[in-house]
């Protein structure tokens, strides 16, 4: 066994899973994506009514959520990047 048939197999869901496959990780992905845009928008208006309202700790909770909304949208994008090597596109 050499090393490019390795390399040239391609993960595939059994017969017929195919499609529930494909909707539950359409589900997620979506959610995700969802989970972390209501994340970040709850967090600028956090910091909007914060500074609005003189509630320092508000605000300072809102920088804090969107910080950790923008960590999370990269490490979403990253992780995605990383499971598409590992499975592949296009086989």
């Amino acid at each position: 066994m050499t090393l490019d048939m390795i390399n040239n197999v391609c993960a595939q869901a059994p017969a017929g899973v195919e499609q529930y496959a494909d909707m539950l990780l359409g589900w997620v992905k979506w959610g995700v994506a969802a989970l972390i845009i209501a994340g970040g928008f709850i967090s600028i208006g956090a910091i909007i009514v914060g500074r609005l309202a003189t509630m320092s700790r508000a605000a300072q909770m809102g920088a804090s959520g969107l910080l950790w909304s923008i960590l999370a949208a990269v490490a979403y994008v990253t992780i995605y990047g990383i499971l598409w090597a590992i499975v592949g596109r296009g086989c």
